[in-house]
């Protein structure tokens, strides 16, 4: 990222330098919760569902565990083609996009049967492919929490099967962007 000291970059119609003066990389996941560290007692897994993908990583105490991050392929576009694939398979109909897009966004499903049963089944499929993934990592919910954050989370929210007592839901889909600006303001201010 520092390889160079500065770029020229043209936006509508002007030039810009931008010099940078510094570079920090952190996970994805961790971002969105380092303003609120201190609440996180214990073993805690972070799952950042995303549209392509989902980003795990345990926290111990709220310390990042750097053995324990992983990137899965399994984002909101997986859970959108298991619908779209279930509901033609099953019927010979073809979902439009926008319908598909309205139901994971809202988690109303507002189609007849056998459509919407169809629809409830492959999002419940879908969650259900999520927390295998999670038990392959070492996820216990008895043992320890998890924070599910980014897109997919509401998806988790309205169609898991979850321990409520462990499970704790950030439906902000800036949270992430929020955690790098509070994290760069930390170091600026240092």
């Amino acid at each position: 990222m520092l390889r160079n000291s500065s770029v020229e970059v043209g936006y509508k119609d002007r030039l810009y330098c931008i010099e940078f003066a510094g570079c920090t990389v952190m996970p994805q996941c961790y971002s969105a919760v380092t303003e609120n560290l201190k609440d996180f007692a214990g073993v805690t897994l972070l799952a950042d569902i995303g549209n392509g993908t989902m980003n795990l990583m345990y926290l111990n105490n709220g310390r990042p565990m750097e053995s324990k991050a992983w990137t899965e392929k399994l984002g909101v576009f997986q859970c959108f083609q298991k619908i779209h694939n279930m509901v033609q398979d099953k019927t010979g109909d073809n979902l439009m996009d926008d319908v598909i897009d309205n139901i994971l966004r809202s988690g109303k499903i507002e189609l007849p049967d056998p459509h919407a049963s169809l629809v409830e089944k492959a999002i419940c499929d879908y969650v259900e492919e999520i927390f295998q993934k999670l038990r392959d990592h070492e996820y216990n919910e008895k043992l320890m929490k998890v924070y599910f954050m980014g897109g997919g989370a509401r998806l988790v929210e309205n169609f898991g099967e979850y321990n409520p007592e462990n499970t704790v839901f950030n439906n902000d889909i800036r949270a992430n962007a929020k955690g790098y600006e509070y994290y760069c303001y930390m170091l600026l201010r240092h």
